[in-house]
C-alpha cells in the first residue's frame, strides 16, 4: 500500500510544480518556483500529519500488576547469598 501512496504524492507534487511553471516554458526561474511551491505544500502536509500524530497518539497505560516472581519452569526466584 505504501508504494501506491508514494506514487500519488509524487504525482501531486509534480502536478503542482507543472501548474506553477506551465505558462512560461523555457523560463528556468519559473520552473524553480513551481518546484518550490510543490515542496512547500508537501512540507505543510507533513507538518500537519506530525501535529495530528502528536495530538492523537498516546502512550499505553503502565501496568499496575507486579510481574510474577517465578522462573519459566515455575520455581520461585531465590536470592543466593
Amino acid at each position: 500500500m505504501a508504494p501506491s501512496l508514494t506514487k500519488r504524492g509524487l504525482a501531486a507534487m509534480t502536478a503542482v510544480a507543472a501548474a506553477y511553471g506551465a505558462g512560461r516554458l523555457g523560463d528556468l526561474p519559473a520552473l524553480t518556483d513551481g518546484f518550490s511551491a510543490a515542496f512547500l505544500g508537501a512540507a505543510a502536509i507533513a507538518a500537519a500529519g506530525a501535529l495530528l500524530a502528536a495530538v492523537t497518539l498516546r502512550a499505553p497505560a503502565a501496568a499496575t500488576e507486579k510481574p510474577d516472581a517465578t522462573n519459566h519452569d515455575g520455581a520461585a526466584d531465590k536470592a543466593v547469598v
